[in-house]
């Protein structure tokens, strides 16, 4: 008997997210959608399964810009999936403003990299016990933008130097290393994880932080995750960072090993892990 296989998508709720979702829903695997509220997510359960009758979807609703409300989520997940293979971090932000959040971090770092990092972590250990045949996966949705990106080790509030786009290549870069890392970290049998520019597409994040940009559909954005997500072998060495669905080395910067390990360090002490 083959398991149904379990993805956990941050921000499905519309965009690349939704697209995701309904893919690999589509696909015959049981998705569970996130979205910051409950009534966006309610009512994107209702359109999906009518889109989709008899698949098999959940949603849970937290706040990924709270890490208190992200500890509340993973905990309410785990009750929820007593397995789960593939978690999509999805969601992201381009801030039009400096913002710290209640626990002190700028809000496009919080929400676009600090959240995935404490979510990735709490999940591990599920993620891990369920793989089977093949490993489970993480896949970080980043962007080209991570190739201007800079961590500002000293200043990752970004009090000095913040802009709209700086914020969001920063996130952007620590999303890339983040996957890098955890290759390294874990068993390829076991976690393998991805990194992807999903292309330029056109969604609410494109119109907010580049202005009236014609992008590609949702659909043709969300295809690299979903076929990560959804294949059932690996055939990409873990750490692989995708470019509009072609594996492409990251920038220089995200390879630098030593910014990485402190890169690392420092996200955990900021999510108190």
């Amino acid at each position: 008997m083959t398991t149904t296989r379990v993805a956990f998508i941050t921000g499905s709720t519309d965009g690349i997210g939704r697209a995701t979702a309904r893919a690999l829903a589509a696909g015959g695997m049981k998705v569970i959608l996130h979205g910051r509220t409950r009534p966006k997510v309610d009512a994107a359960l209702a359109q999906l399964a009518a889109e989709l009758p008899g698949a098999e979807l959940e949603g849970v609703s937290f706040d990924l810009g709270s890490q208190a409300a992200v500890r509340k989520g993973a905990a309410q997940l785990l009750e929820r999936a007593p397995q789960l293979h593939v978690l999509v971090n999805n969601a992201g932000i381009f801030a039009g403003e400096r913002t710290l959040t209640e626990d002190g971090a700028e809000l496009t770092f919080a929400v676009n990299h600090l959240a995935p990092f404490l979510l990735t972590e709490l999940l591990a250990p599920r993620l891990v016990a369920s793989a089977g045949e093949h490993p489970s996966r993480v896949i970080n949705v980043a962007s080209v933008a991570h190739t201007r990106g800079r961590i500002h080790l000293d200043d990752l509030t970004l009090a000095a130097s913040w802009t709209g786009y700086a914020a969001y290549a920063q996130s952007k870069l620590a999303n890339v290393m983040h996957a890098l890392s955890l290759s390294e970290r874990h068993d390829a049998q076991k976690l393998v994880a991805y990194a992807l520019h999903p292309g330029v597409i056109g969604t609410k994040l494109l119109r907010q932080g580049f202005g009236p940009i014609a992008g590609s559909s949702v659909e043709a954005g969300a295809k690299t995750p979903v076929r990560l997500a959804g294949a059932d072998a690996v055939t990409e060495p873990s750490g692989t960072y995708f470019n509009d669905g072609v594996a492409t080395p990251p920038s220089a910067a995200a390879r630098d090993a030593a910014v990485r390990a402190q890169l690392w360090d420092a996200s955990a002490k900021l999510v108190h892990l």
